[in-house]
């Protein structure tokens, strides 16, 4: 129909070499004219070339909250099993930023054609992204948002997610009253995704019920019963917001206490909906962390494939999770 080669339509086609521009013009009507369509799934079978992607994410035998991203990783392994992609898994304790960053420069060294993976540690993060950057391998982020990131992202808009747990626990509680932030083993200055959520929940305070006193403990571990104990007994503060899904640590804490305070947290672990359904947890903000998994590993194969667009990030709707409600967001 244009009157021209096939190697000249391959080469509009395909935005490479030199076209006429009389040529060009050719080509394009004629495409127009039929509207045509590339078929992805037969230039992916023509290429016959293996796409290899990494994936970096924290050990789920390390922290659960992980668990149900390796769960989803797995099952879009097995999506797309007959497709030219291979899908490199790499574990971290999330708990040792050096062997975060230490992993992460591995794997950039095989030279992947895509790499996946949670910045749990933002200084470390924002070193691995340049180097991606330079040596132009695409990155896909989830679950938390590095600082001055511009590149894609999959997660829920944490600052927001403050707020609404600022929110919730604002209809609990009379002014002005005393309200904890917690934070459970976490490095608060290298862990932007805690800094969020307490920048966010303090706005709503702020803006709304600036007469509220909130005091903000980072906790280690094995040191929450005794800071809850002082918190409660001595500073007498019982309402608790915690940032993270070890929510469940400080509802132990306050049941041994028996004391009757207001606690809203994070994620659908076992344990922090077992107090959810006893009453010592109010609310759970579900992160949904296999959904957000699972999509941006697709985002990247559909790329490599496909050539499909990545949007520039994605944010997932913000569940509210209590007792009456949990049994629908669980996987059957």
């Amino acid at each position: 129909m244009a009157q021209v080669s096939i190697g000249t339509v391959d080469r509009v086609l395909h935005k490479r070499g030199k076209v006429s521009p009389k040529s060009l013009k050719r080509v394009n009507d004629a495409l127009k004219e039929f509207h045509y369509k590339p078929n992805p799934l037969a230039r992916s079978l023509k290429a016959n070339k293996t796409h290899m992607i990494s994936v970096l994410v924290p050990d789920p035998q390390k922290d659960p909250y992980w668990a149900a991203c390796a769960t989803e990783i797995e099952k879009v392994i097995k999506e797309y099993d007959a497709f030219d992609v291979a899908i490199d898994i790499n574990y971290f304790d999330p708990s040792i930023p050096k062997l975060f960053s230490k992993s992460g420069h591995q794997i950039i060294e095989k030279n992947p054609n895509a790499f996946l993976f949670v910045p749990l540690f933002d200084k470390e993060s924002r070193g691995l992204l340049k180097i991606l950057e330079e040596k132009q391998i695409i990155s896909v982020t989830f679950n938390s948002l590095p600082n001055s990131y511009n590149g894609h992202h999959v997660g829920q808009d944490l600052h927001l997610s403050g707020r609404v747990a600022a929110k919730l626990m604002s209809t609990f509680i009379s002014s002005p009253s005393k309200i904890g932030v917690i934070h459970i083993d976490e490095t608060f200055d290298n862990a932007i995704h805690i800094q969020q959520k307490e920048a966010g929940f303090r706005s709503f305070f702020k803006e709304h019920h600036p007469k509220h006193q909130i005091t903000v403990k980072s906790i280690a571990l094995d040191g929450v019963l005794e800071t809850v104990r002082k918190m409660v007994r001595e500073e007498q503060i019982h309402c608790f917001f915690v940032t993270t899904s070890k929510t469940y640590k400080v509802a132990s804490c306050l049941e041994s206490l028996k004391t009757n305070s207001i606690l809203i947290g994070y994620d659908l672990l076992p344990q922090n909906l077992e107090y959810l359904k006893k009453g010592c947890i109010q609310f759970l903000i579900h992160q949904a962390p296999g959904l957000q998994a699972s999509l941006s590993l697709k985002w990247l194969i559909e790329k490599s494939l496909f050539n499909k667009e990545i949007p520039k990030e994605y944010f997932l709707p913000i569940d509210i999770i209590n007792s009456e409600n949990y049994k629908s967001y669980l996987l059957p």
